[in-house]
């Protein structure tokens, strides 16, 4: 099972933190960015209220074995399962943000139900994995649903064929997604409640002493990170980034720091924030590094070149969501 545990965390870390702010950046407030700037935040708003745990049907898994895990305990845009089958044990994540698709993860297109599937390359045999990219449905702006894929992963152990598995989590994935993706709840149990919060929150808390956000429609949207001027006067590079993450609990959680720390030629607050949730089963026979896997807790980072404008941001974030 460590095997598979592993391979599901590496499948799952797959997206950065970076965001680009060169190029045809610009700050809010929202009235003095372009229409591609705004349609930019648009679809960052959708991914980050979108629950992947409301496409991954636990109903579609269960085929596999008993579900050992369920939730989103490594990525927030992430949902992961974990099922003990006869002899063999699955995973399946469905990712809202996937990242590194390979060329041959496009193509053998087809439409289900008015959805673009990619079969791809079809199972890898070798390794037991599976995987199929959809498109999402994030409203009736064409672009936006053209322009926005999802994935499904599915892995079990080599020699086996995960595709049939993969295959009915996409279907059931399409079928939940007719009316829209689904919302994200606070109190639910598979997920950390940071994550219904936008990390841009904290200019709440600044108002005018910061010079507002930074957004680059040419880069990938980032829902979980939120860049900004820390100061009014919006001077190229000295742009902060707050960034929501996940990490196991490994022991108690450490205290906010009080300072931020220098890393290289940058400053970092890094701090946990709210409860940890564990998606593991009562009952589960899983290991001790799966089960730590499962047992994780929001992380707020804030980072840039100045010490005193992190200090000021990090003082923010830790008022918007501590």
């Amino acid at each position: 099972m460590k095997k598979v545990a592993a391979a599901l965390l590496c499948a799952v870390i797959t997206s950065g933190c970076a965001h680009s702010v060169s190029g045809t950046a610009g700050a809010s407030p929202l009235q003095e960015l372009s229409t591609g700037q705004q349609r930019h935040i648009h679809v960052e708003d959708a991914l980050r209220n979108a629950d992947p745990c409301g496409l991954l049907d636990e109903a579609a898994v269960r085929g596999a074995g008993t579900v050992q895990q369920y939730g989103s305990a490594v990525q927030l845009p992430v949902c992961s399962a974990l099922m003990a089958g006869p002899g063999a044990t699955t995973y399946v994540e469905l990712s809202l943000l996937p990242s590194m698709l390979s060329d041959a993860a496009l193509t053998r297109p087809e439409t289900v139900d008015g959805v673009t599937v990619y079969r791809g390359a079809g199972g890898d045999p070798t390794r037991g994995t599976c995987e199929r990219v959809f498109r999402l449905n994030l409203g009736n702006d064409r672009e936006q649903v053209e322009g926005q894929l999802a994935t499904v992963r599915a892995g079990t152990v080599a020699g086996q064929d995960s595709c049939p598995l993969a295959d009915a989590v996409l279907d059931s994935a399409i079928d939940r997604m007719r009316s829209g993706l689904p919302a994200r709840d606070a109190t639910s149990t598979h997920q950390v409640a940071l994550a219904v919060h936008d990390p841009c929150e904290v200019l709440d808390v600044l108002g005018t002493t910061a010079g507002g956000r930074v957004v680059d429609p040419e880069s990938p949207p980032t829902p979980f990170d939120c860049v900004l001027f820390p100061n009014p006067n919006r001077v190229p590079g000295s742009e902060v980034t707050v960034s929501f993450t996940l990490s196991p609990v490994k022991e108690n959680r450490p205290p906010v720091p009080a300072e931020p720390e220098t890393v290289g030629d940058r400053c970092r607050w890094t701090s946990p924030m709210g409860e940890p949730i564990d998606i593991t089963r009562p009952g589960a026979g899983v290991d001790e590094f799966t089960r730590r896997l499962g047992h994780a807790g929001a992380v707020v980072t804030v980072h840039g070149p100045n010490c005193a404008a992190v200090a000021r941001v990090a003082d923010a974030a830790n008022t918007a969501f501590g």
